[in-house]
């Protein structure tokens, strides 16, 4: 392979790599999963230096935590495809129904580094993203609740309502 080929190949890659998804590159939109949250629950926030979020559409929230390894974009993309494929918080059945919502999920599993949980099913993509993102405890679920203006956690089993399915079917 010459030296222009080679060259032509490589900046193809580093293109199609740092685009961070297909759909942007289509409708020029920019993608922030945390953003359209936080557009329809205005509670949802990062909290202690980027390393929890807590997806608030009530007085209860899910909380996502990493120790930090993790980079804060992927920490968003997680946290939407949880709140939008499995959580089973009945007042997201509403805001899952909308066009904003149903199109940002598609945005995010259709981000190049998510490609090979690619799947017929957005539900069983979503669940193939969430546990390699996930995989040896790098992202903890949480449950957090404030009563009376105390914090009340208690962690939950990500792989146990993964596998369960909870939430509903989009």
């Amino acid at each position: 392979m010459n030296v222009n080929r080679r060259f032509i190949l490589i900046m193809m890659v580093v293109l199609v790599t740092s685009a961070p998804s297909i759909s942007q590159l289509v409708d020029g939109k920019p993608s922030d999963p945390l953003q359209e949250l936080q557009k329809a629950f205005p509670d949802t926030q990062i909290r202690d230096h980027g390393k929890l979020l807590e997806f608030c559409p009530d007085e209860t929230c899910d909380g996502f935590e990493t120790s930090g390894n993790v980079p804060l974009p992927t920490l968003r993309d997680f946290a939407y495809l949880y709140a939008f494929f499995f959580s089973d918080n009945v007042t997201l059945d509403r805001w899952k129904r909308t066009k904003g919502a149903k199109e940002m999920a598609d945005s995010v599993l259709g981000q190049m580094q998510y490609l090979a949980c690619k799947k017929v099913d957005s539900r069983e993509a979503a669940r193939c993203v969430l546990r390699d993102i996930s995989r040896n405890g790098k992202i903890r679920l949480l449950f957090v609740r404030y009563d009376e203006g105390e914090r009340n956690v208690v962690r939950e089993n990500l792989q146990k309502k993964l596998a369960s399915g909870a939430g509903r079917s989009q």
